[in-house]
């Protein structure tokens, strides 16, 4: 499915849960040119907005405020710098330079970025006074088939400078789920901000040359009276499967569900902490691993991502039925 099939998709998920969200919704395009998307929030109900540039290959942003305390208008608009204009706004210390470049959208010349512009009417809106809480962002986008994401990043520009200084890398969470054909697959990135500024998708250099295994997943034997828990190993090197693992301590992990047809739905859903969001080290057989808990999970499939500064992407996912898991189980 492409991008365009998931901003239906999305949308009408919205329309569904939610009716007064179905107002909340903006398309960045006319004349397949972009244009400034603006959506006006107002509190209790309309606190969520789809952004919609699929029409210009500009990706699909949702914004969700936590608490809306005023009405006003949240305007994103699209700009497109090259890497060569990228490199001197981003902070070295949060992304390594030279290294890190912006994903590359399927439908966009290779070099040119696709950077999202917020901007406020009557002003930008601000926190306490506007809305309460973090904003929270998703970020859906097509890229070419056979797109190697490295290490994915999602680019934050604190404060109202131009051009905007990405110092804050965001992501919290990852997916591969939306699979369109041969033409591109569809990732998805999660991440909060404080204050509503520049965003971009970007990918950075692997730090290591190791071999990602594929990611094996099993239910846990867990005591009674605990949740079930599905426990995710992932082997770098060595022999997969046998010995030589390598630890890797950059490793984070997200699940997001999905449908029959291995289409991302959103929103990630909510885990329970386990792990602390990272791996254990099992150095005898040379592995990390990782439990999900499923507590809470409503029945259907799910995903597994794992990301990390060392290798690319890896995906395996599982199933709840009757509130059990089943791990694993052939992705859709």
């Amino acid at each position: 499915m492409n991008i365009r099939v998931l901003a239906f998709f999305v949308l009408a998920f919205l329309v569904l849960v939610t009716p007064s969200w179905a107002q909340l919704s903006c398309n960045g395009s006319s004349d397949g040119e972009p244009v400034p998307c603006p959506i006006t929030f107002s509190p209790g109900t309309n606190e969520t907005g789809t952004y919609d540039f699929t029409l210009v290959n500009g990706g699909l942003l949702i914004v969700k405020f936590d608490t809306v305390l005023t009405p006003f208008t949240l305007t994103v608009t699209l700009s497109f710098p090259t890497n060569e204009q990228l490199q001197p706004e981003l902070d070295p210390s949060e992304f390594p330079v030279p290294g890190t470049v912006c994903v590359q959208y399927q439908g966009q010349p290779a070099d040119t970025c696709v950077q999202y512009d917020l901007s406020g009417s009557p002003a930008l809106p601000v926190k306490n006074v506007d809305y309460k809480g973090l904003i929270d962002l998703t970020l859906s986008y097509s890229v070419p088939v056979g797109y190697n994401a490295q290490t994915p990043a999602f680019g934050h520009a604190p404060g109202d400078t131009n051009p905007p200084a990405f110092t804050v890398n965001i992501l919290d969470a990852y997916s591969e789920a939306t699979i369109c054909g041969l033409a591109c697959s569809d990732p998805t990135m999660h991440g909060k901000i404080p204050t509503p500024s520049s965003l971009i998708g970007l990918k950075e250099t692997l730090t290591s040359s190791n071999t990602g295994c594929p990611l094996t997943l099993m239910t846990t034997n867990v005591a009674s009276g605990q949740k079930p828990q599905v426990e995710v190993t992932l082997q770098e090197g060595g022999t997969c499967g046998g010995t030589g693992g390598l630890r890797d301590k950059t490793a984070s992990i997200s699940v997001s569900a999905v449908d029959n047809g291995g289409n991302f739905i959103y929103p990630f859903p909510s885990l329970k902490n386990v792990e602390a969001n990272k791996f254990h080290w099992d150095a005898k057989d040379g592995l990390n691993e990782y439990d999900i808990s499923t507590d809470g999970l409503a029945d259907g499939k799910y995903q597994v991502t794992v990301f990390s500064k060392q290798i690319s992407p890896q995906s395996a996912c599982f199933a709840i039925n009757g509130g059990v898991p089943n791990a694993p189980v052939t992705c859709p």
